[in-house]
């Protein structure tokens, strides 16, 4: 992998794993955690899971697997969901668990050839733990849900 510049500011990171998928994003971000239960199955809108309440509105909650792929049912494993804001609204994002990790100052890597697919939101990666995690953010993530769902 091939460095880039380094983080010196030290920022406040959210880490959302989705099976063996680290991802990371500003915790600033992330405006709200549920818990699996308070999402609501009925009747969920195109590709999505579900929907959670938050600001007296409702809002799409969506599962993605460790390849970024969409699924309409929620696993078991699953068992927060990140309200993420997207613009004049939010999304949900299901996820095994939540950390946050304070003052992240990280190397940056470039994605590898492999990983560098159009539309991915993917921006870079980082050493975490024993491997890897990759960054991307709410922009990032909430354009590639929506591309997945038209698409689909």
């Amino acid at each position: 992998m091939q460095k880039i510049d380094r983080v010196d500011a030290n920022i406040t990171a959210a880490l959302l794993k989705i099976d063996g998928f680290n991802l990371i994003l500003p915790q600033g971000e992330i405006r709200t955690l549920e818990s699996s239960t308070d999402v609501d199955t009925h009747s969920p809108v195109l590709k999505s899971t579900g929907w959670v309440d938050y600001a007296n509105k409702r809002w799409p909650v969506y599962c993605l697997t460790e390849e970024l792929i969409l699924l309409e049912n929620i696993p078991p494993q699953r068992s927060v969901c990140a309200l993420l804001g997207m613009g004049a609204g939010y999304i949900g994002i299901m996820c095994d668990d939540m950390t946050v990790l304070k003052d992240v100052a990280a190397q940056r890597y470039e994605l590898p050839v492999a990983m560098r697919l159009p539309g991915s939101p993917i921006l870079y990666l980082v050493n975490y733990e024993q491997g890897i995690a990759c960054v991307s953010n709410a922009r990032q993530i909430t354009a590639y849900v929506e591309r997945l769902v038209l698409n689909a």
